[in-house]
């Protein structure tokens, strides 16, 4: 597979370069560094602080809370983010379930890429992603809400 193919295929499959071209997915993977993970591999611990966000690549990462897994991240997913974005520790573990690509990016590293022309779609990109992931929370807890009122009103 030539170059500009990868980077196509990452164009569509990896939800923060949508609206992006080959070139300018190639510009912010460049900016940031791939990385390899074997199966059972601990990517970052829960309360460790981190200044870095990752791209799954290849494989899958599972994503524990208090050593409950909690939910994964496939091809094209973003996890690490939280902690880039606000500075505060690590919200869960992520371990690799198997073996795994992941592109990485730093603060440092992300900044530069936003002040690029591509950084606005970028940043949309992100805002989209974590309002989708608030969604998501907004219906489970509401889910929680229910069934505790049912088991209250018994």
């Amino acid at each position: 597979m030539s170059s500009h193919d990868k980077y196509a295929k990452y164009a569509e499959r990896v939800r923060l370069f949508k609206g992006l071209k080959t070139c300018d997915v190639e510009e912010v993977l460049h900016s940031g560094k791939i990385i390899h993970f074997r199966e059972g591999q601990t990517i970052f611990h829960e309360g460790m602080l981190g200044s870095n966000m990752f791209i799954v690549l290849g494989g899958k990462v599972g994503i524990y809370k208090k050593n409950r897994l909690i939910g994964h991240c496939a091809v094209g997913d973003a996890f690490g983010e939280m902690a880039l974005l606000n500075g505060r520790p690590r919200s869960a573990t992520a371990s690799a379930l198997g073996d795994v690509k992941l592109f990485t990016i730093d603060e440092r590293e992300l900044k530069q890429v936003l002040r690029m022309p591509i950084g606005r779609q970028l940043l949309m990109n992100v805002v989209h992603v974590l309002s989708e992931r608030l969604e998501l929370a907004n219906g489970r807890v509401s889910e929680l809400s229910d069934t505790v009122d049912l088991v209250g009103a018994k």
